[in-house]
This record gives C-alpha cells, structure tokens and sequence, in this order.
C-alpha cells in the first residue's frame, strides 16, 4: 500500500506540473511581399468581444513590436471609437480600410484566438497482474550461462494497487494575420502566424508569450 501512495503522490505531482505549458509556432507563412511591412506604421487590431482584453492583447503587442523598432500602434489608441465590424459588405470594409490609411496605417496586423481544443485522456498506473506485464516480457535470467531447463525461477509480480485517473487538457489556437493595405486586394495578405499553447496558467502568460512570438516573426 505504501508504493500505492507513492505512485498516486507522483501522478498527482505530475498532472500538477503538466498544467505548465509553453507557447510553441504551429503554423507560419509569409508571402513574397513580406518586406513591404518595413518602416509602415502597424495597426494592432485584436478581434475580441471582450474590451479588456482586446486592448490588454493590443498594448502587449505594440510594446513587443516596438522594442524591435517598429512603429506599432493599439487601434483602441489610434480609433478609440472604433468597433467591432459586424456587418462585413464590401462598402463597409472599404469605408473602415479608407480610415486606416488616411490616418497613415497601411499595415495591420489581426490578432484573434481561431480555436480552442479540449481533450480527456484516461489513464491507468500500476495494477500489474503478471510478471511479463510488469518486466516487459523480459526473461529474468542470465543467458549465456543458464540454459532453459537450468534458469532460475522468474521473479514474482510486484503487488500494487492500480491507480486510475483522467487527464484534462485544454489547447488554445491563435492566430494574427498582417495586411497592407496600400497593394492590390489579392496582394494585401503579408504573414499569417498561428501558435497552440496548451493548459496555460494564466491569461497574462499567453498575452506575453503571443506578443514575443508575434515580434520574432515580424522582425
């Protein structure tokens, strides 16, 4: 019974520490007009319901994009009456990208969280019911000096209490995307960025660690 609590206490200790997750690059691509985005004026634009977060997303990345030196602007600073745009018409559109460019943003870059991933694992440790089970179907002899009908007798299976218990795991997917809208509409696609972090362990976390991961890519 005390291995049984041994290994329930380093399971428990595990699922603890696998709640610390690190943000990677799933996805990234940059098109062959990439390079127009130097020395522009950058638009931060972080589509989100919610305004606290919008603008807390908006400031992280313009202050990641600044230390590379680059020129980046919250749009919650540039158009404080800005608003989400729902009815998505051409005119519309064009009326919110006129806008931009009149106050010198030809370059914006859309932040948005694209996905969100739940998962249950169920796992089982210990409980083992034969010795091959326990040593991997590894014969416990010494070969080359025991033949078959001389080995020793197999160790017997350890006794252990199975322990069962289910793994939650909570993947976010975000994405931002550049534009510049000085070219041609089919032109205007610069880089799309998504990354994936899973089981974060706060929403200050992946703030910061989006906005880096944006600015290396960007730079």
């Amino acid at each position: 019974m005390r291995f049984a609590n041994l290994c329930l206490f380093v399971v428990l200790v595990s699922l603890f520490f696998s709640s610390c997750s690190t943000m990677k690059l799933s996805d990234s691509y940059k098109s062959d007009g990439f390079e127009t985005i130097r020395n522009q004026k950058i638009l931060i634009v972080s589509r989100t319901p919610l305004d606290d977060v919008r603008k807390d997303y908006e400031l992280a990345i313009a202050k990641q994009l600044q230390s590379k030196g680059m020129n980046a602007v919250a749009s919650h600073v540039a158009f404080p009456s800005l608003e989400r745009i729902d009815n998505k018409t051409a005119e519309r559109i064009a009326e919110v990208v006129s806008m931009f460019r009149a106050e010198g943003f030809d370059i914006v870059l859309l932040t948005s969280l694209k996905d969100v991933q739940e998962q249950e694992i169920l796992r089982r440790a210990g409980g083992y019911n034969s010795l091959p089970q326990y040593y991997s179907n590894k014969y416990i002899t010494l070969r080359g000096y025991y033949d078959d009908v001389h080995a020793p007798p197999k160790l017997p299976p350890r006794e252990q209490d199975p322990v069962t218990y289910v793994e939650k795991s909570t993947t976010f997917v975000l994405e931002a995307v550049t534009y510049n809208l000085a070219l041609e509409e089919e032109k205007r696609l610069l880089s799309v960025t998504t990354a994936e972090v899973t089981d974060p362990d706060s929403g200050k976390g992946v703030r910061t660690a989006f906005a880096k991961l944006i600015a290396e890519e960007l730079r």
